[in-house]
């Protein structure tokens, strides 16, 4: 939609709007006519009655309040319905029933004139004048209704008084015209101001209402601030805690070490210090992903992966860790085929997995995944479940905080930092997936993960080595990264496999290259060159320039700006360190692809 558009529409909003308050007002009105239309019959009726059949009279009274009642009911269903009305058909409804009022009252002057004496007949036309100068204010300043009623009630009324007087009937049209006239002009200069004061007041509720809804963000983004910091502080006063306490031990055990202790000693003491390498490792590996996906420089891959695949070799990780625990590792796997990350998805199934051993001190831990259908959309369910001892209720909301652990009150790092859970719900944010558990006190917990999934094309086949070497043969290939070491070693790896390889350390190398020798079959360049200009936005350039050829960047950052736009152009990204295999795997995809 065009701004234009957007515009056109917000107007027809805002007449719309106000033509349905405007038919609100007079409909409101309308419910008092019934009781004016009766006064004015009783007033009619005592400078009439004396002169005209009563049964005239009375079916002429009768009709009159008919109509009015017949108004004040449509009112009724219109007030009810509310703004669910259609605006100009009511108002034409209005305009309709206005007119066949003042008919009603107009056909009352033809009937009863003639038969009155001339003093009554000048009572009873000032009253008829006086009508439809009182039904400006009963229109609600509507114009089309107040000419209708005034039209209709005194036309009728002059040309019967032209009639019984020729002598007046040019003087009494003119009159009648120019009431008309002055009439419906005050109505729509009534009409004008009304709608001014419409327009004025619903745009001073826009603004209050813009101005709630600022608060309003204001306050929620207050309080995700609020929470943020809650949330800083206590991951920084556990992790203080955690790094402090390792490293309060290593000291002590480097005193030891320093007194020459005895060779059992000296073993015992390698074997804690090991444990606690280990430990810190873990501590701060899982500091670097809490942080890098809290600042959002994760930005998920979307591979075509089978998950049962990727989920399985997960599994065959663990199958060790749970047979020393004398635990069963049971896996059952449906044949699932998605677009997704495979990094994110085996971190879950790896922290859940961890999680679940550890807390199991008996039974088995499942791993299962299924297809399922919720709104004509496939999902795909991971479940860990395990015969551990459960998580009570009140506590399953808070095990995905940061270094929240059930039972460690005194932070046993052979039990994990706390970590594992909220980068779970951080990993499963990023790709769009849910986590929910279902806990039993003494009879276990089953986390499940579901994964929307979107039909993925089927993988291509692996080529056979020979193929693969026969694809690689004579293949152009720069390399461009400023650390001449790697440089080094991946040129020689990639002539090994038969690759024709230029390097480059800079940018400004690099461009010569291309001026050189023309454009690669493919580009293999660092993310951080030691310039201003990093390797996605080289490849960008270079291909601007010179036209499209395959890129892979390489890199050892997990969050940074040049990260994120490295995403953003859809480049082939590897995470150092890069095994042979996987830089064979992902060079062929390149060539095979185009």
């Amino acid at each position: 939609m065009t701004p234009a558009d957007a515009d056109a529409e917000r107007s027809a909003a805002s007449a719309r709007e106000q033509l349905v308050e405007l038919i609100g007002l007079h409909a409101r009105a309308m419910l008092r006519m019934p009781w004016v239309q009766m006064l004015v019959v009783l007033g009619i009726g005592f400078l009439t009655l004396s002169f005209v059949s009563p049964r005239t009279f009375l079916a002429w009274a009768a009709a009159s309040i008919s109509i009015e009642l017949i108004r004040a009911r449509y009112a009724r269903g219109v007030l009810r319905r509310g703004y669910e009305i259609d605006p100009r058909r009511v108002h034409v409804a209005f305009v309709a029933l206005a007119a066949i009022s003042g008919g009603v009252i107009g056909v009352g002057a033809m009937l009863f004139l003639p038969k009155l004496p001339v003093y009554q007949q000048a009572v009873l036309g000032a009253t008829l004048l006086v009508i439809p100068a009182a039904g400006v204010a009963v229109s609600q300043s509507s114009r089309y209704i107040q000419a209708a009623y005034a039209l209709c009630l005194a036309l009728p009324a002059g040309a019967t008084w032209s009639a019984l007087h020729p002598g007046q009937s040019l003087g009494v049209a003119g009159l009648t015209i120019l009431l008309c006239a002055v009439l419906i002009l005050a109505a729509a200069d009534g009409d004008k101001l009304l709608l001014r004061s419409v327009s004025i007041r619903h745009e001073r509720d826009r603004l209050v209402r813009d101005l709630e809804q600022r608060n309003a963000e204001v306050g929620a983004a207050m309080e995700r601030a609020e929470q943020s910091a809650q949330a800083r502080a206590r991951v920084l006063a556990a992790a203080s805690h955690d790094l402090r306490q390792p490293l309060h031990a290593l000291s002590v055990y480097s005193a030891v070490l320093a007194a020459r202790p005895s060779p059992e000693t000296l073993k015992e003491v390698s074997q804690n210090v090991d444990q606690i390498v280990r430990a810190l490792g873990n501590l701060l590996n899982g500091l670097l992903d809490l942080s890098r996906l809290s600042a959002g420089y994760y930005v998920p891959e979307r591979q075509n992966l089978a998950l049962e695949s990727l989920l399985a070799d997960v599994c065959a990780e663990y199958t060790q860790s749970a047979a020393q625990k004398g635990l069963r590792l049971h896996c059952e796997w449906a044949s699932i085929r998605l677009l997704g990350d495979p990094v994110a998805i085996s971190r879950i199934l790896r922290n859940l997995l961890d999680n679940a051993i550890k807390y199991t001190e008996a039974g088995e831990v499942r791993v299962t995944t299924t297809l399922e259908w919720s709104d004509r959309r496939a999902i795909a369910v991971l479940r860990v479940s395990d015969t551990g001892k459960g998580i009570p209720l009140g506590e399953q909301a808070r095990i995905f905080e940061e270094f929240y652990q059930l039972d460690n009150p005194g932070r046993d790092r052979t039990r994990g930092v706390g970590l594992g859970l909220a980068i779970v719900q951080r990993l499963c944010e990023l790709i769009g997936a849910q986590v929910e558990v279902r806990s039993s006190v003494g009879r276990g917990t089953c986390f499940s993960v579901s994964m929307p999934v979107e039909l993925a094309e089927p993988p291509p086949a692996l080529l056979p080595s020979a193929q693969t070497e026969a694809t690689l043969r004579g293949r152009r290939v720069y390399v461009v990264d400023d650390e001449q070491d790697i440089l080094k070693s991946t040129q020689t790896l990639l002539e090994i496999w038969g690759v024709a390889v230029a390097t480059a350390q800079s940018p400004e190398e690099t461009d010569l290259l291309f001026e050189r020798a023309g454009i690669p079959d493919l580009m293999i360049v660092d993310l951080r060159l030691g310039s201003e200009e990093h390797g996605a936005l080289l490849a960008d350039r270079l291909q601007r320039r010179h036209g499209i050829f395959p890129v892979l960047i390489t890199t050892g950052e997990t969050s940074s700006e040049a990260l994120l736009q490295a995403n953003q152009r859809k480049f082939t990204l590897l995470q150092k360190p890069i095994a042979p295999e996987v830089l064979q795997r992902a060079i062929v995809g390149s060539f095979v692809s185009r």
